[in-house]
Parts: structure tokens; sequence; C-alpha cells
């Protein structure tokens, strides 16, 4: 009969694929049992477990590998100790597909593997749902699981990284979650870090799970993937790390992080954060959110949103907008050198000391005007003059759209002029402009008078003109503060240009000195 194809395999192949029945691409359940395969896999699969442990110890008298296989296979006790031999043997399974199982089956895998004392996957495939060792030392490296897989609390084999899974790939939805009906407390923790370097296609949840110890230990050149990263009513005890991944949903909700929560140089389509609280550090340096939502959430130490893209750069509609809804900041919050491409909303936010917005580039059309306040007074606090002048204009510019609409008339023209004369106090040059061009227009006024120009074009209407001009100039001479300063039959006119142009020179002294004051 011809022998697997898979270098160093020395089984009998399995049907027309050349492969043996461990090394054959396994299907669902119904399609593998029709075939014929679960049965010859279980008896096969104990052979290699068997055989396994006597490479590397003689054989002796009492144990060997036909009552080690006899042990495996019917938990017949052959010999003396067999039990705690096959706990105090290591075995090292690689390259084996693992079919899905059913523990109502008599062949069911499962019930060999629990007999081990500790077992390292290697290069595995799985198509089961989960298995369920609990009192078994376990280590998956590079393997691939392509059903849904449920994580339990296992032993862990030790290894370099100290975690349960490196570098595996999880192509369906995979969940840890704790079972509300139970009243076993150990169902609620996870004692072991988990990750190293793994990617996960689909959904990866987290639901009522205590862990003591990181989740995730990745290396920091690692590029990974997670699909959707969900937490809810989570309670995490060391420090939380999870950076340089890909990740197009993450959402926490109801979920308590004790220590670090480490986040940074991520890539996340969707980030929502709701109900969470977090007791220690917070830092996502570098980190780009396409969409930012977080609510009802509570951070007692240090937040650092540094060097953070949020927002879409393609895409600065409204519906992305980064969002901070009721968020409580119990100590200092840091986003300096940050860029909000499709604008921000903090309007509700709760902060007890000043943030750091220094140098910050934020989408102005989607912000509101509450936002451009808190970023002005953060910087009037530690003196920042020239940047909270800056956000003063379009706290302005806001305030003026907010206007629009309404019957505030009065407000709406004083706005109106003080963004067009000297854009809200922030350009010297503007009003400097007025003042010239409109000393040429009074020039003009005066050479006109002087020369009798207005009787000239309308020489009908001479009489009214002159009454009128006569009236008005009485008026102007009566304001007492301003009479002498008015020219002689021009003091109207000369008063309306006087008012103007001191205006526009408080205009222009203001505008000098925001750009001046330290």
């Amino acid at each position: 009969m011809a022998k697997c194809k898979i270098i160093d395999c020395a089984l009998d192949t399995f049907g027309d694929k050349g492969e043996c029945v461990l090394h054959l691409e396994k299907s669902n359940y119904h399609y593998d049992s029709n075939i014929g395969i679960l049965r010859p896999f279980f008896s096969t699969l104990i052979k290699e477990i068997a055989e396994f442990p006597f490479q590397y110890k003689d054989q002796s008298n009492a144990i060997n590998i036909d009552t080690f296989s006899k042990y495996l296979s019917t938990g017949e006790v052959l010999a003396n100790d067999i039990s705690k031999f096959a706990k105090e043997s290591p075995v090292v399974l690689q390259n084996i597909k693992f079919p899905e199982r059913d523990e109502r089956d008599s062949y069911d895998y499962l019930k060999v593997l629990q007999k081990l004392g500790s077992i390292h996957f290697i290069d595995c495939d799985f198509h089961t749902h989960s298995l369920s060792l609990s009192g078994v030392k376990c280590f998956y490296q590079n393997c691939q699981f392509h059903a849904n897989w449920y994580i339990y609390n296992s032993l862990l084999l030790e290894n370099v990284n100290s975690v349960l899974y490196q570098e595996c790939i999880f192509h369906q939805y995979v969940s840890a979650t704790s079972d509300d009906s139970s009243n076993d407390d150990e169902n609620y923790i996870l004692d072991n870090t988990l990750f190293n370097n793994c990617s996960f296609k689909q959904k990866l949840e987290f639901h009522r799970i205590e862990c003591k110890k990181t989740l995730f230990n990745n290396t920091d050149s690692a590029n990974t993937l997670i699909e959707h990263f969900q937490l809810s009513e989570c309670i995490f005890h060391e420090k939380f790390i999870l950076n340089n991944c890909k990740i197009n949903i993450y959402h926490s909700s109801a979920t308590i992080f004790n220590s670090k929560f480490e986040f940074k140089n991520n890539k996340v389509s969707s980030f929502y954060v709701d109900d969470t609280n977090h007791f220690g550090l917070v830092d996502t340096f570098g980190t780009h959110f396409d969409r930012f939502n977080m609510s009802k959430s509570i951070f007692k130490d240090f937040v650092g949103f540094e060097e953070c893209q949020f927002g879409s750069i393609d895409n600065k509609s409204i519906q992305n907008i980064s969002t901070f809804k009721y968020a409580t900041f119990l100590s200092f919050v840091n986003f300096r050198n940050t860029t909000f491409n499709s604008g921000l909303d903090i309007k509700n936010i709760n902060l007890k000391e000043a943030p750091n917005f220094l140098n910050i580039n934020i989408h102005t059309n989607n912000t509101n005007r509450e936002t451009f306040r808190i970023i002005k007074n953060s910087f009037d606090k530690i003196g920042n003059n020239i940047e909270a002048n800056k956000f003063f204009v379009f706290e302005m510019q806001k305030y003026k759209e907010e206007l629009k609409d309404t019957d505030q008339y009065q407000e709406r023209f004083i706005l109106f002029l003080n963004e067009y004369i000297s854009n809200f106090g922030q350009s010297y040059i503007k009003p400097i402009l007025w003042i010239v061009a409109l000393s040429v227009v009074y020039t003009l006024i005066v050479v006109g008078y002087e020369n009798n120009l207005l009787y000239k074009i309308m020489p009908s209407a001479n009489n009214a003109i002159s009454g009128l001009a006569d009236g008005v100039n009485l008026v102007a001479k009566s304001i007492l503060p301003f009479k002498n300063a008015l020219a002689n039959k021009m003091e109207f006119i000369s008063l309306i240009f006087y008012i103007i142009f001191t205006s526009l020179i408080w205009q222009t002294v203001i505008a000098l000195k925001k750009h001046t004051k330290k």
C-alpha cells in the first residue's frame, strides 16, 4: 500500500488523496463520518501518541507501546503506574488535521488527549469547536482553526513566550464566555496569557471573563489581524497590551482594566468604548482610529492619544466625528500632535485637568463651538495665548453659524463686522488695509466738497442738500467730545469716519497685542 506523501510520515494513505488519515484534509462531521475517516483517525492517533514517548524511553516489561495504546483507547490499566506514565510523558503532535468531534462517540479523540499530561500541537489544523483539556498542559504553535473555537482555561505547557497560542490563525469565530447558569467560578477565570502573534479573521469575543494575566504577548514587529474584537463585562488584572495590529472593529462595554492599557500603532476602522473603566495608564500612541466613539467611561490615570489619527482622511462626513460623550478623565490627557480628520466632539466630556492639545490638527466643519471653547481654555490655562487665540476664532465662527437662522440681528451684525474687519482680532493687516482704503475715500470726499462736485451734479437739489447738510452737521457739532476734531462744514461726515477710524485702530492694537502677548 502507498505511503503518505507528507515528509517523514510512514503511514499508509487513506483514499485517493495520497495522504494518511492523520494528514488528510478534514471537513464537517457528517462528511467525515460518511467517508469513514473518524474511527480510523481515532485508532491511528492513539498509535501516534503511544509511540512518541518511546522514541526517548526504553520499553519495560510493565509499560510498552501495546500497554500504553490499550490504556489510551480503553482506559484499561494493564500495568502499574501507567496513568502516571501518561501524565509524565510529554507528547508532540505535528501536522495533524483534527476532524470535528462528537463527545457521544466512542471514538472521540478528546477522551484520549485527556489522559495525557502535556501536549505540544505544532502546525496542526482543527475542524472541531473546542478541546476542553483543563488538566492537560497545552501549547498550540503555528496551528490553524477552521471552525468556531471556544477557549477554555487550560494549564500552560512551558514555552518561550509563555502563551497558549503562538502564531496561530483563527478562520472563524473565537470566544471565551462564562455560562450564566454555572456556579463554578473557575469558568469565569483565565489565568494564562493566551496569544502571541495570532490572527483572527472573524470575531474574537470575551464575555464575563476575568483575566489574571495579560491577554496578548505579541512581538513588537508583528502585524496581526483582528477582524472584530469585543469585550463585555470583563475584568483585566494585569497589563493589557495590544500593539501593531490591524483591527476592523474594537468594542468594549462594561469592562474594567485595573492596570496599564497599551494600544499603540494600531489601525482601527471602528473603535467603540462604552461604560469601560480604566484604573491604570492608557497609551494609544500612533494609533489610527477611522471611527472613534467613547461614552460613559472613566479614566483614573494618565491618558495619552499622542500622534494619533482620528477620522478618515478620505471620508470627512459627520458620521466619522470622533466623540467623547460623558467620558470622565480624572488625570491628565495628552492629545499632542494629534489629527482629527473628520472633526471632534468633546462638548460632553468631563475633565479634572486641562488637556494638552499642542500642535493638533482639526477639521473644523464637523466640530462644534463648545469643543473649540474647551480647547481654547486649555491653552489659556497654560498661558499659550497664541494657540488660544487661534481656537477663539474657530469658536466665534461656530457661534456665527449658530446665529445664522435666528432673530438676533444685532449679535449677527457685530460678529459679521468683527470677522471681516480683523478675523475676530487675529489679523492686524486687515484693519490697516481698511484704514488705508477708507483714508482714500475720505480724501476723495474732502476734494469733492472743496470743488462743490455734489452741487454741480444735481443743481436742482442744491437747496435741499444744503439744508440737510446743515442739519446733520449741527447734530454732529452737538456731540461735545468730538467737536474739536471735526472738519468745518463736514462735521457729520468727519464724525462717521472718526468713529470708523477709531474702531479700526482699536482692532489693529488688539490684534497686535494678541500676536505679541507673552
